[in-house]
């Protein structure tokens, strides 16, 4: 019997313009009535995942910044990652001189160097402040913790870049395409998946008892946690692969838990 749903938000319930489809909303609604604990697991952080929920009228557990954080649903925070100094330092000069965006990510805002046009147009997608810190490599790892960074930009040269990241930090990072124009590199610690196990561990279910769903290569680290993991039909193939069933929409795999015909 499925006791926890977890849903990835972009590209899986927030759709174009932050949409969230009626049938979505309802289904997971229905859940929440039928007794089944939810949960959201983004890349996003917190603030924005909040947003989503009070948008939608639910108080849920959450997985945030691909698992540097874990929040239960009245708030209390039971994981926390962050970057060593020592580590995040040359991961945000990485890009430096390439046509990327590098953004930092604080617990409650996003953090750019400088505020170019570039910049400028990607604070529009955020549900968060971004703000500027000139003096950003001298605060970082001191009181600036980061626990997660992205770099946005041209998706191949992305690819490129990230295997650079992992041929010189491997044994350190984990590196994902969370979206068609980001790369975001967490901590090997942190991922969708721990920040699962640490939910689980703390609702003292099994993973037997949890169903996800997703639709990018920083999901599958919480589909391999589960039997029970659904990959939206718009997904990369390779990302589909990773997961038992594939659907259209969110409600269907809901609809699949509460035993309706998908």
């Amino acid at each position: 019997m499925i006791k926890l749903i977890v849903s990835d938000l972009d590209g899986t319930l927030l759709h174009k313009h932050q949409s969230i489809r009626p049938e979505d909303r309802e289904a997971l609604h229905e859940a929440q009535r039928q007794g089944i604990k939810v949960a959201f697991a983004s890349g996003r952080m917190l603030p924005e995942i909040k947003q989503v929920m009070n948008e939608m009228g639910l108080q849920l557990h959450t997985i945030s910044q691909n698992g540097a954080y874990v929040h239960t649903s009245d708030g209390e925070l039971i994981r926390h990652n962050a970057f060593e100094r020592e580590l995040i330092v040359p991961l945000t000069e990485a890009a430096a001189g390439l046509p990327f965006v590098t953004v930092l990510a604080g617990p409650d805002h996003y953090i750019v160097q400088e505020m170019d046009e570039r910049a400028s147009r990607l604070k529009k997608r955020l549900l968060a402040p971004l703000v500027e810190l000139s003096d950003l490599h001298e605060r970082l790892g001191r009181e600036l913790i980061c626990g997660k960074i992205s770099y946005m930009g041209d998706a191949e040269e992305l690819r490129k870049l990230g295997e650079d990241l992992l041929q010189t930090y491997g044994d350190a990072i984990d590196v994902y395409i969370s979206d068609v124009d980001c790369l975001d590199v967490m901590p090997r610690i942190s991922s969708k998946g721990t920040g699962l196990a640490a939910l689980l561990d703390y609702l003292q279910l099994k993973p037997e008892e949890t169903m996800c769903i997703g639709d990018a290569f920083n999901d599958i680290s919480m589909f391999k946690m589960t039997p029970h993991s659904f990959a939206m039909a718009s997904a990369n193939p390779d990302v589909r692969r990773q997961t038992s069933r594939t659907v259209r929409y969110v409600s269907d795999a809901v609809a699949w838990v509460l035993g309706q015909t998908v």
